[in-house]
């Protein structure tokens, strides 16, 4: 079964935070990306077969600390199976596919104060990014060539960003070093997005 609407997520989300109550599991923290973020914050509309963990939030006396180095706890994991159970949903419904983007990459720049914050229940709570952050990764995933059909999809015809927006997660890519391939998939996105001036700024 897959998620068809923003208040099919939220549900689930709910039931999860119910279920961790029950269990007495330690409370935990999550950023949320992908096409369920879309889907609840009303950026866009899909149907989406998961929710998409993007990293643990640790919240401590001096602000919220992000710890992409953290996978999800085994007793959690266990208590996400059992509501794919009463939901009929794949058995990881949540989990971190992209976990990996924000060690890479790093956060861009003043995510932390756009995300919105949900809570489920005393036991989990949910940060689900902007869409301009949606545009960043989105952008990012299209450049993988196996899933670019995909993400170009969510771009063009459901989040369609501004020229801004593009060139703000063009300028994250390239705050490091970068090679010639990786600049030249992100061309290839960024004109499909018939931003070509931004597109020829990508230097080679």
């Amino acid at each position: 079964m897959s998620f068809d609407s923003p208040d099919q997520i939220d549900g689930a989300l709910q039931r999860l935070g119910s279920r961790l109550v029950y269990e007495y599991t330690d409370p935990i923290a999550l950023v949320i990306c992908g096409g369920s973020a879309l889907n609840v914050l009303n950026v866009a509309h899909r149907t989406t077969k998961d929710v998409d963990v993007l990293a643990i939030v640790e919240e401590t006396e001096s602000g919220v600390v992000l710890r992409p180095d953290k996978t999800l706890p085994d007793d959690f994991r266990e208590v996400v199976a059992w509501v794919a159970q009463d939901l009929q949903l794949e058995e990881d419904w949540l989990n971190m596919g992209p976990k990996d983007v924000l060690a890479v990459y790093g956060a861009p720049e003043g995510m932390m104060k756009r995300w919105e914050v949900r809570d489920y229940g005393p036991s989990l709570k949910a940060f689900f990014i902007s869409r301009l952050d949606q545009v960043h990764f989105k952008l990012l995933a299209a450049m993988d060539p196996k899933a670019r059909a995909r993400h170009l999809e969510d771009l063009v015809y459901r989040i369609k960003p501004s020229e801004e927006e593009v060139r703000a997660a063009v300028e994250w890519l390239l705050n490091r070093e970068t090679s010639p391939q990786f600049r030249n998939n992100m061309r290839t996105v960024v004109g499909a997005l018939d931003y070509d001036n931004i597109s020829n700024d990508i230097p080679e």
